[in-house]
């Protein structure tokens, strides 16, 4: 296995994408150092009983930090703006913690957390480090602003997010990028080793059909046991369940799939109806912006991964 470390950052609630993706690097080998949540799916804080409840069940040691719970820009004047652009947007939108009349979402911020501080201090020592954000980047961004470039020329950030063309929570923009397109922009201008960014058309291919959940489902692995017990409280009428999106940003990390990508510069807006448009440009520029995997290899190896019985040390 790599001898890279691995940090994690997610908005993980009980068993979704997120969970899906942690599940599949314990599997494979490629235990995190650190997780650290954030907002996004839910609250950075119920992340984090997430997270610590899958390495219970998982029989592995990771230190796991609650993080932001807000975006980057939270300024009154920002807040109002972007809760007139929820209040906006057509019912139905998937919003996570970001609804408009959260009450804890729309608290005033505290500046940089402790846990920031203590990434930023693990980033400092570590040699090198992979880093998989799989929610919005707001920690990632505090530790950014933390580290001198030539400590961040050490490392390699992967991003679950942004689009290539259409969005799922505007036309334009996907959930990651629209819930904090600030800390997105910090991110993207940082100097890393490598930052790779797996788009929404490519994570959300892949899909999980029957045969394969049920055959996970009777290996009684960790994630089988966990994806049985969602299927009897959750049963699927259809032939698939959802796309297993995190998944394939985690097994680009790891390495174990060939992907389609080009170098390009990617920015973020953040401006009004635009805010987490994603925009590439067409010449060669710093970042490894994944446009295709394949979608039945990827779920073969995800079943293969996390189906397997774990072999004795």
């Amino acid at each position: 296995m790599s001898t890279r470390d691995l940090v994690v950052d997610s908005d993980i609630t009980t068993l979704n994408d997120d969970a899906f993706a942690l599940y599949y690097l314990v599997a494979l080998g490629r235990v995190p150092a650190v997780v650290t949540t954030v907002f996004g799916n839910t609250s950075a804080r119920l992340s984090a009983e997430a997270a610590r409840a899958l390495f219970v069940d998982t029989s592995v040691t990771v230190e796991v930090h609650a993080g932001s719970e807000h975006p980057l820009e939270w300024s009154s004047s920002t807040q109002q703006k972007l809760r007139q652009l929820l209040k906006a947007l057509p019912d139905g939108t998937y919003l996570g913690t970001m609804s408009a009349d959260d009450s804890d979402f729309w608290r005033p911020a505290t500046g940089e957390s402790t846990e920031a501080l203590e990434l930023a201090t693990f980033l400092d020592q570590s040699p090198a480090c992979d880093i998989l954000a799989l929610g919005p980047t707001r920690n990632i961004a505090g530790v950014v602003r933390q580290l001198r470039p030539e400590t961040l020329r050490r490392h390699r950030l992967f991003i679950s997010g942004g689009a290539l063309q259409e969005g799922n929570v505007t036309q334009t923009a996907e959930f990651n990028a629209f819930a904090d397109p600030d800390s997105l922009q910090v991110c993207l201008s940082a100097s890393w080793d490598q930052l790779t960014i797996v788009p929404l058309e490519v994570t959300g291919l892949p899909r999980l059909r029957v045969a394969e959940a049920s055959r996970i489902r009777e290996a009684r692995t960790p994630f089988g046991r966990a994806l049985d017990d969602l299927e009897r409280r959750s049963p699927r009428d259809s032939l698939t369940r959802e796309p297993v999106w995190d998944v394939i940003a985690a097994m680009i990390l790891a390495n174990e799939l060939p992907v389609q990508a080009h170098q390009a510069t990617v920015r973020v807006r953040s401006d009004g109806w635009w805010r987490g448009t994603t925009e590439i440009s067409s010449v060669p520029g710093p970042h490894r912006v994944v446009t295709a995997v394949d979608p039945v290899m990827a779920i073969q190896r995800f079943e293969a991964t996390v189906g397997a019985p774990a072999q004795p040390l």
